[in-house]
């Protein structure tokens, strides 16, 4: 990103409200993310507001790192006298209009591509077919939001010749607020909403000069379609959606003039896209981002950037595999890598990269197709185990922004990770959670908090059902334990005189119907006034839990708890003067019980899309998957497994999977009672599913063979399935995943 906003050009732009300080000579850098500022020279840093966490809470951190530029919608309560602050309506509308501006200072062709699916692959594959030709400036990765569109177009620059932007819609009147940014040439339609979005998409397609469609139905070229058609037999996928997409990139690829010789030579090398960042435990207590995919050059700074932000305090080790034709890159790559690290970075071939690295290191792979780093990446991982259960990070962002919005802005949002953050990992999820602006954690007992300490999480973490032994624990490592008992408030107390604490925060359960833990309602006089006579605690929340939350046809239960935990605070408020929460809704109350919002909510499977809820517009985040061992022919009359328990009655093709009850898949979905996902066919188990592995009846899948990938789950649907078979709830599921099953953590 190399800008040039002069101080008038800033004004004129923004026409702010106020601006506080002197005016800077100009502006050469855009962020709104201090975590991935690297010390480039005159920034400004916009604050922009979001779900979770406002920008002007980040402003200090910004200044602290030499920026002196501000872009603010509000004004902060410390403004620092060398800085200057341009105060807005709209942060975001701010950075929209400085990638206006940027865009409008070039004149080459610019392509919008939009579309409900395939905007990413189709604009990754328009590339590599147009790369040859022009000099192309694109979106990062699936950067196709409001803001992912306005820092697309601002790394435009002046040695590009064409640009392509991905433009990403999913409510009213974002296309038209895009589409004044872009501005694009050209549009593509990669496919419709059939819904009112595609209103939308029509009203750009009525502005635009050039405009193409996944129907060939476009207003500039009807036969663009066909071109691409032309050369289906050196398409390399066989499924409908790629297909789609090859044939869009290569028929707009032939209208801007791409020969028919060089299209014959590309198309059969474009490659599946791993349009994810992949990041696993590794050895030596590793954290490692797989970003193998390929090394673009002009977009290596964006992945650099995500790694800092994942990175924390860990030492950052960074290997960029390079192939015989790529070598002479290696001094500009080492330049743009310089402002994100300068230890521990090692480029070039594969086999002379050392397998060196710190303990605990943050460590980022990248390279080029050729270089096939993916098996470089492979030696890093700490489980060999060939199962996974992947975790989208972007589907889990999603959800959480679902479930705020349905909150108002003052309501706190506490993550609850016990378990293992149900079963996806206990450190990695919170750390994330706590990126994205959280207000708080909740764990089951102190052992979870004090290895989230450990980790350096930082928030609030509320410990629901602390062992009284482990109070000084609690006391050493920040701990916020939850009291239930006098017994127990007098053990916690003791110990806080012990330590010579005071003021300590706690928390206070009130069992409203549950009839599990808690204070009964009755006894909140008495607690009163003996938390009132202590100065070693100071109540912090108060909280209740619901019986039936999910239960729509009848919520007259709900509604009572509701009300008896209401006289409940009103009797806490009146007895106390200083501020503090009270909380009861978990996910589903969230969207089925608004009047149980009260100061912050209790989000747990709601994170990973699961909801009872017909309001709730959640993604799937989990999928647990394995490949195929062994393909195997089974004549009838044979068995398969222990004890005989399957015997074929005609010959049967079966396949061998790497996981058994050891990893979480119980022996009672043994001989059929189970099923498991391979190319699109759900599969039934045959024989006893075994400790380490179990077999499955293929016999209905066309070509199937060693190494397909399976599924036991991968959305909504599937997992409830399954736990369905195993007559449980998807948190016995969840939670029941082995510690051996390797977790991958991925972001789209």
């Amino acid at each position: 990103m190399k800008l040039h906003f002069s101080n008038d050009e800033v004004v004129s732009l923004l026409q702010p409200k106020r601006v506080f300080g002197n005016l800077k000579p100009e502006i050469t850098f855009l962020t709104t993310d201090t975590r991935t500022y690297s010390g480039e020279p005159n920034a400004c840093f916009i604050a922009l507001q979001g779900p979770f966490r406002r920008g002007t809470e980040f402003l200090d951190q910004a200044y602290s790192k030499g920026i002196h530029i501000f872009i603010i919608s509000e004004i902060p309560q410390r403004l620092h006298a060398d800085a200057t602050y341009f105060l807005v309506d709209d942060s975001l509308a701010a950075l929209q209009c400085f990638a206006k501006a940027h865009r409008q200072k070039f004149n080459f062709p610019i392509i919008g591509i939009s579309g409900k699916a395939g905007k990413t692959t189709v604009k990754e594959w328009l590339y590599e077919l147009l790369k040859f030709d022009y000099t192309v400036v694109r979106s990062p990765k699936s950067y196709n939001s409001q803001i992912g569109v306005a820092l697309s177009l601002l790394e435009l620059h002046g040695q590009a010749s064409m640009a392509v932007i991905e433009m990403g819609i999913s409510e009213p009147g974002e296309m038209n607020r895009l589409m004044e940014m872009v501005q694009p040439t050209h549009l593509l339609v990669t496919s419709w909403f059939n819904s009112e979005l595609d209103n939308q998409l029509r009203e750009a397609s009525e502005v635009t000069e050039h405009v193409y469609t996944d129907d060939g139905n476009s207003s500039d070229n009807a036969s663009f379609l066909s071109k691409g058609c032309s050369y289906d037999s050196l398409i390399p996928f066989a499924d409908a959606h790629s297909l789609q997409c090859a044939r869009l990139a290569i028929g707009l690829a032939a209208e801007f003039g791409v020969s028919e010789q060089r299209l014959k030579h590309e198309v059969p090398c474009l490659t599946r896209l791993a349009l994810r960042l992949e990041t696993f435990h590794g050895k030596n207590n590793t954290l490692v981002l797989n970003d193998t995919y390929n090394l673009d050059v002009e977009t290596l700074s964006v992945s650099l950037q995500y790694m800092v932000s994942m990175a924390g305090q860990r030492p950052r080790c960074l290997y960029i595999g390079l192939d015989e034709s790529t070598l002479h890159l290696e001094e500009n790559i080492k330049n743009i890598i310089r402002p994100f690290a300068q230890e521990h970075v090692y480029i070039g071939l594969p086999e002379l990269l050392p397998f060196a690295f710190p303990e605990g290191a943050m460590v980022f792979i990248k390279g080029t197709r050729k270089a096939h780093m993916e098996r470089f990446a492979a030696r890093f991982r700490a489980k060999q185990h060939q199962t996974v259960l992947e975790i989208n990070l972007s589907a889990l962002r999603n959800n959480l922004a679902f479930l705020k919005s349905r909150t108002s802005p003052e309501t706190k949002l506490l993550a609850m990770v016990k378990a293992q953050s149900y079963g996806s990992g206990l450190e990695q999820m919170a750390s994330f959670l706590e990126g994205q602006g959280v207000d708080y954690l909740g764990v089951a007992y102190t052992t979870e908090g004090v290895a989230l300490r450990n980790h350096g999480v930082k928030l609030p973490i509320l410990v629901l059902n602390p062992d009284p032994a482990s109070y000084g624990e609690c006391i050493n490592h920040q701990l916020e334990p939850t009291v239930f008992t006098f017994a127990q408030l007098d053990r916690l107390i003791r110990e806080l005189i012990f330590h010579g604490v005071q003021h300590f925060p706690i928390h206070v359960e009130i069992d409203t119907g549950m009839r599990r833990l808690g204070f009964e309602p009755s006894e909140i006089k008495p607690l009163i006034a003996l938390i009132k006579a202590q100065p070693e605690v100071r109540l912090k929340t108060v909280f209740t839990h619901f019986v039936e939350s999910d239960n729509l046809k009848d919520k007259s239960m709900g509604f009572a708890q509701i009300e008896a935990f209401t006289r409940v605070k009103e009797s806490i408020e009146e007895a106390f003067s200083h501020p503090m929460l009270f909380h009861m809704a978990n996910s589903d109350a969230v969207l089925n019980f608004p009047k149980a919002h009260f100061d912050m909510v209790r989000i747990g499977l709601g994170m990973f899309g699961l909801s009872n809820s017909p309001a709730a517009l959640l993604e799937p985040v989990l999928s647990w998957k394995c490949l195929v061992s062994q393909i195997k022919q089974v004549r009838a009359g044979e068995s398969v497994g222990y004890s005989r328990s399957f015997v074929a009655t005609q010959d049967t093709t079966i396949a061998i999977l790497p996981l058994g009850y050891a990893d979480g898949f119980p022996r009672r979905l043994s001989n059929g009672v189970g099923s498991v996902k391979i190319r699109g066919f759900w599969c039934p188990t045959v024989g006893k599913v075994c400790m380490d592995m179990l077999m499955l009846d293929v016999s209905e899948v066309p070509e199937v063979q060693e190494g397909d990938e399976a599924i036991l789950f991968d959305d909504i649907e599937s997992m409830l399935k399954l736990a369905e078979r195993l007559q449980t709830i998807p948190y016995e599921l969840m939670t029941g995943i082995s510690e051996r099953v390797h977790r991958v953590y991925i972001r789209e």
